[in-house]
This record gives C-alpha cells, sequence and structure tokens, in this order.
C-alpha cells in the first residue's frame, strides 16, 4: 500500500473498533507496526531513561552493561492498561487495549558478571478501520482495512564490570512473530462488481544484537552513571504472503473466492532494522550499604535510522524505499524519591514515607511524514510509585523482598493537521520486582 493510500485512509476515518488485545492505532498501518517503548514496567514509568540507569534491583535490557550491577536473582513482571481517544475531522471515539507486556530475570553470577533473559513486544500491529467512497465509473464502495500482530524480542545478555568505575554488556535478540494486514474493497453494486480482498502475512525468525557501556563517576557520597547503547542496521530473517482475489460474500460472513488477482509467497528474505544510538545520564544519591539510592534524576537522548527500515524484501532484490523519511528523535527525563532515605534527618516513620515517587516526560517524532509538511510526533507525561511488599526470610542472612511498580501515564501521537488522525491516550501501568538471594554460602551448619 503506497503512501498516498495510507495518507487517504487517516484522513477519513469514519469508525474504527478494537482490533486485538495488544493494539489499536491505525498507525501501525506504517512499515512493521508501532516501536514500543523499552524495558519492563519500571522502565516505562521512568520514560524510557535507561541507558544510563545503574539500579541493581532491576531487570534493565536497554543497558545491557546493568547486568553487571545486578545484586540479587531478579524477576520483573508487567503489563498495562491503555484508553485511546482517537479524533479526526470525520469523527472520534475511544478504543481500549491491555494485557500482560514482559517478563525478564537477572542473575548475578559472580562479583562484577551478570546475566539476564527476557521477553516483551518490538512493535505492534493493530486496526480495524472503514473508509466510505464514490468513483464516477464503478459507484460507490467501502473499503476495509484490518491489521494485527507484531514482533516480539527475547533476549539473553551478559554484563560485565572489569574496573570499578566502567562497565559493559551486550544482548543477542531473537526476534520472532508475525502481522496480518488485510483490506477489502466491496461495491455497492455487486451484481456487475466482484469483491476484492488483499491478504498479506509477514513473519519474522531471526536474530539482532545491541550493547552498551557505562562509566561510573563518584562525585562524594553522590554517583554520575554515563551510558551509551548501540546496535547498527540489521538485515533480519523473513517471510511474506501476498493474495489479491475477487469473491462472492456469504451469508455467514465468509466469502467464496473467484479470481485470483495477486499470488506471491515468499518463503525466504528479509526485514532492515535501523541503527539505533543513545546516551543517558544519572545524578544519584548514594547511601552506603543499601542497594538502592535516595534520589536520582535522569536525562536521555535516543537516535533510531529510520530512514533505513524496510519492510520484506527478497534476497537477491534492492529493497524499496521505506515509509519515514527523517531518523527518529526522542529525548526523556526522569526523577525518582524515596522521602525516607533522601531526608533522615526528619526521622520519617510512615509507609508513605518508604516508597519511591517517580515522574518522567518523554516528547520526540518517529520520522514519519504523513504528507510532506506533517510529522507525526508524540509525548507522554507518566507518574508512577514503587511500593516496596515487604520481605521474609527462614535462613540467616537470607534476602526476599519485593517491589509493586504503579503508573498513570498520559499521552498524545498525532500531527498539527486537524484533518489527520490524533490519538490521546491514557495508560495504567502495573508491575512487580521479585528480589532473591540465590547460591547462598553459610558459615555456620
Amino acid at each position: 500500500m503506497n503512501r498516498l493510500s495510507k495518507f487517504i485512509i487517516l484522513t477519513s476515518l469514519t469508525t474504527a473498533v478494537n482490533a486485538q488485545s495488544s493494539g489499536v492505532s491505525p498507525y501501525s498501518l506504517f512499515g512493521l507496526g508501532q516501536t514500543q517503548v523499552a524495558g519492563y514496567a519500571y522502565g516505562e514509568i521512568l520514560g524510557g531513561t535507561q541507558i544510563g540507569n545503574n539500579s541493581s534491583l532491576y531487570v534493565n535490557s536497554c543497558q545491557p552493561a546493568s547486568y553487571s550491577q545486578v545484586k540479587y536473582t531478579t524477576l520483573d513482571l508487567g503489563g498495562n492498561y491503555q484508553g485511546i481517544y482517537q479524533s479526526s475531522a470525520q469523527g472520534s471515539l475511544w478504543n481500549t487495549t491491555g494485557g500482560f507486556r514482559s517478563m525478564g530475570i537477572a542473575i548475578p553470577l559472580v562479583k562484577g558478571l551478570g546475566t539476564s533473559v527476557g521477553i516483551k513486544p518490538l512493535t505492534l500491529v493493530g486496526y480495524d478501520m472503514l473508509n466510505e467512497g464514490f468513483d464516477t465509473t464503478f459507484g460507490g464502495f467501502t473499503q476495509s482495512f484490518k491489521g494485527s500482530g507484531g514482533i516480539n524480542k527475547a533476549h539473553i545478555g551478559f554484563g560485565l564490570k572489569p574496573i570499578p568505575f566502567f562497565s559493559f554488556g551486550f544482548n543477542a535478540n531473537y526476534l520472532f512473530g508475525s502481522s496480518d494486514m488485510n483490506s477489502r474493497i466491496i461495491f455497492d453494486n455487486n451484481q456487475l462488481l466482484n469483491s476484492v480482498m488483499n491478504k498479506q502475512r509477514l513473519l519474522v525468525n531471526g536474530w539482532s544484537w545491541d550493547g552498551g557501556a557505562m562509566f561510573h563517576v563518584p562525585i562524594k557520597m553522590n554517583r554520575l552513571n554515563i551510558g551509551f547503547s548501540y546496535s547498527n542496521i540489521q538485515n533480519i530473517l523473513a517471510s511474506h504472503d501476498n493474495s489479491s482475489f475477487t469473491y462472492v460474500p456469504n451469508s455467514s460472513g465468509s466469502e467464496t473466492p473467484l479470481d485470483t488477482i495477486i499470488s506471491e509467497f515468499q518463503p525466504k528474505g528479509y526485514i532492515t532494522l535501523p541503527f539505533t544510538f543513545g546516551v543517558g545520564l544519572q545524578y544519584e544519591k548514594i547511601i552506603k550499604d543499601l542497594p538502592i539510592p535516595a534520589w536520582s534524576i535522569s536525562i536521555q537522548y535516543k537516535v533510531v535510522g529510520q530512514e533505513e527500515l524496510r519492510d520484506f524484501w527478497s534476497a537477491g532484490n534492492k529493497p524499496y524505499s521505506g515509509p519515514y523519511d527523517e531518523n527518529s528523535k526522542y529525548v526523556s527525563f526522569s526523577g525518582s524519591v524515596i522521602p525516607a532515605l533522601a531526608f533522615p534527618e526528619r526521622r520519617f516513620k510512615s509507609i508513605a514515607s518508604q516508597i519511591a515517587y517517580r515522574a518522567s516526560f518523554r516528547s520526540g517524532s518517529n520520522g514519519l511524514f504523513i504528507n510532506p509538511e506533517e510529522l507525526v510526533s508524540s509525548w507522554q507525561s507518566t507518574l508512577g510509585l514503587g511500593i516496596p511488599l515487604g520481605g521474609s526470610t527462614m535462613l540467616p542472612g537470607d534476602v526476599k523482598f519485593a517491589t509493586m511498580h504503579l503508573g498513570f501515564q498520559i499521552g498524545n501521537l498525532g500531527t498539527s493537521n486537524p484533518k489527520t488522525l490524533n490519538e490521546f491516550s491514557t495508560r495504567l501501568i502495573v508491575g512487580v520486582t521479585l528480589n532473591d538471594q540465590w547460591f547462598l554460602k553459610f558459615k555456620y551448619r
């Protein structure tokens, strides 16, 4: 589907309904779908400011160098529930989506060496739209567009801290999943003109990698963490089916195929993922003998070479131009504070003073132009809590505790043109982190 067709869809939206539990945005028409904010629940609440994050209590796959800092065996689970108000000059409606999103585990191997495995969505495709039109030759018609699926990313990574002020790491990522994008044209005069359907299915099954490094600079009782992350342009194995045919609709809602227009089945090919580069800074207040800072502030800048992104292309054929006209650029800010640690002179004793209070803001553009003047941009603002759930132990010196993450986020995706689709969203983020000290050696039996 060319750029003009997609622009017409976004500017003439008449109705939409839930497509799947993972995504409901017509903007997922473009490329491989909507790229998801990296990170687990803790990272989502912090607006993705994970490249410079030095926490030893949470799984941070955005910065594999952080695995070397992990103090306890850590399990992260998370999900969200989202309401999206979609509006254009032609109408508006609310959509909802949500569910379980991610799972990750990090394990310290020896001092200064850790590993992590996990899974989370990389891109999501989800939309269900109708568009009514009229042609002077064929008369009235209705177009239907449906998409679902996406690409998941499972990682296994290692982080090493060879010297006190420097750490580095890498992730090997297995990308898998499928997306289905179907469209059909139903003519009002179906006695003379048969309906037409196009079905496309993309299957992804391949490996990618990313790496990161961090510098840890002590400043009195505080610490400045400077992080970098990078991945290069990578071709990922994929296959693609594309078929178009005329059909007669049945009363049951199915269709009886008539004539085949296109039948292309590509058993092997590639998608091209763009390079990514990010830099992050975190300034944190260190508390002696505690694995969590009293407070921290972070800033992050990340660029993704979206101009290099390519949908499916066959081996031996030059990949066609992608849907994005410039690179994606995002800047994020975040802050976190635990009152009982940040203000010890106050001698807080309430449960509320033990909670971590967090806030973040993220803004930028994804590099997509609906037309030459209208760049699709977005922003998200989040408030969150890290609620300690207490600890339990059955053995001397053993450590077990947990943290619940709750966040409320608002955001907007769209352009400055009121005729194009605009999406205002509210999101509830929920997650839990479980920490446990494994492989404990006892001095006495």
